[in-house]
């Protein structure tokens, strides 16, 4: 992957929703996220990761909150075109027409070509079924 922006990201994580709804047979309206940032194991974090974990993706600004579709993306694409190396998207729940999902992503947030999961057509993302 040679470059990354809001929309390309934006495209990307919608692909991924797709994904996982054809595969559950899943029907929903609107859809909603949740944020999960994951601490790796002997990964260590540069500058612009810290200020990432200890600023935006914090537990006051995170923890518990269900994100529209254009949030989540802005507040993943904070440092673009460096964006979370990885992000396993997982189904998590129906609330009426709203589909939930959570974002477990890296701390790490590199450049495009660093990108993991390019195998899927839509990274860093992987849909979790």
């Amino acid at each position: 992957m040679k470059q990354m922006d809001k929309e390309i990201f934006r495209e990307n994580l919608q692909k991924t929703i797709e994904e996982i709804s054809e595969k559950k047979g899943l029907r929903f309206t609107d859809s909603k996220f949740v944020i999960e940032p994951v601490r790796e194991r002997d990964k260590p974090l540069n500058g612009a990761d810290e200020m990432m974990r200890l600023n935006i993706l914090s537990e006051e600004n995170i923890g518990n909150k269900h994100f529209s579709l254009d949030h989540a993306v802005s507040i993943l694409c904070g440092l673009q075109p460096l964006v979370p190396i990885w992000i396993d998207v997982h189904f998590l729940d129906m609330n009426e027409n709203t589909a939930i999902f959570k974002l477990r992503c890296s701390l790490r947030f590199r450049k495009p070509t660093l990108l993991r999961n390019a195998e899927t057509g839509h990274a860093p993302f992987k849909a979790m079924v």
